[in-house]
Order: structure tokens, then sequence, then C-alpha cells
């Protein structure tokens, strides 16, 4: 039988959005977007942006985690997760979608998102510690998966990144339009959740 829905009149919130990140809260996504959304000016009290603290670390458990999330029907879901040492990317995307999940998907690492800060590049990258060392030897930017204050260090490059991920994702689908999104490399498209958050601040 389908989970019973809230009538509108017992709603604390008008709108929630969710994100569950992969591994544990010392790690560089929740840390990121957290600050990012503490940053945003919500008006009024009804909108409810969360990020879900969880120790999953596959995209499958992070989506089953999500549908736990949704109890009204206009729920808004995202997973952040990335390509680097996982596999079964298309079961992923496809329970995602028979979910009405979003992902938030990053190859190889959510590394990547954080290099667009500072340039576009579509250069393959092999891992996250590559990625790493760009920013360290080309931006002078040392990168740590556990500083709390990363965003507030990069935040002035918030546009920068969106459009840059906006350019790798045009790029990657020119040239190889029928391939699904986690074969890219590299690839990311955080900005969409960043967008999404921005339109309930808006």
């Amino acid at each position: 039988m389908p989970k019973k829905r809230k009538t509108p009149g017992t709603r604390q919130f008008e709108k929630r959005l969710f994100i569950l990140c992969e591994g544990a809260k010392k790690h560089s996504e929740p840390a990121y977007l957290n600050a990012f959304i503490k940053d945003c000016q919500f008006k009024g009290e009804r909108i409810l942006v969360r990020v879900i603290d969880t120790k999953k670390n596959t995209g499958k458990e992070l989506v089953r985690e999500a549908k736990k999330c949704k109890e009204f029907d206009d729920d808004i879901l995202w997973i952040v997760y990335d390509k680097n040492g996982y596999t079964r990317h298309s079961e992923t995307f496809d329970m995602a979608k028979n979910n009405n999940i979003n992902i938030a998907f990053s190859s190889i690492s959510f590394e990547y998102w954080i290099l667009l800060h500072f340039e576009f590049t579509a250069h393959p990258f092999i891992n996250c510690d590559e990625i790493i060392s760009r920013l360290k030897h080309k931006h002078n930017f040392f990168y740590d998966k556990a500083d709390c204050s990363l965003y507030s260090k990069i935040k002035a490059y918030i546009i920068t990144a969106i459009a840059h991920a906006k350019k790798i994702q045009k790029h990657q689908r020119d040239a190889c339009p029928y391939s699904p999104v986690h074969q890219y490399n590299p690839y990311t498209n955080i900005d969409k959740l960043i967008e999404n958050i921005k339109e309930l601040e808006n």
C-alpha cells in the first residue's frame, strides 16, 4: 500500500529539500553544502533545506536512505556522490530516476567541483589525489577534506564554478552524446543542486 501523505494543513514547512552525501561528517561535501545553505537567506521560516547525516558510502545506499526522507509528494531529494571507487552507477541512476531523486554526481570526485572554482579544464583525472595536487601546485590552494572553512575560502568564485560546470556538461554531451554521464571524465553537475537551493532562497 502506498505511503499516506499528510494533508497541507499539517505541514510545518512549505518546501523541504534534503541532501544526502556519501561518507562521514568530516568529508568536504557536507561541510561545503552546510556552509552554503547557512549563507543563503531564505525568506521567512517556511523553507527547510538540510544535509542529512548518513554513514552510507555507495550511490544505491544513498538512494535507499533518501527514499526514507520523503514525507510529502513535493519534497525535493538529492544525493551527492562521485565516481571514485564505485561501479554500480547505472543501477544507482535508474533507481534514483524511478523514485524521483536527484543526483549531484562528480567524476572523478567532488574535488573536481572545487577545482572549477579556479579554472575550467576537460582534462581526465585518474583520482582525487591528482586533482588535489593540481589545486596545490597550479593554484596554490591547499585542500583538506576535513576543512570546515572550505566554502568560506572559495565562495567568491562560486559563480565561476557554476559557469565552468555548465561548460563541461556541454563539452561532454557534444563529445559523447550517447554516453551516460557516469562515463564522463571529468564531469560534475553540483551546480544544479546549488541552483535548486538558490531557487528556494528566492
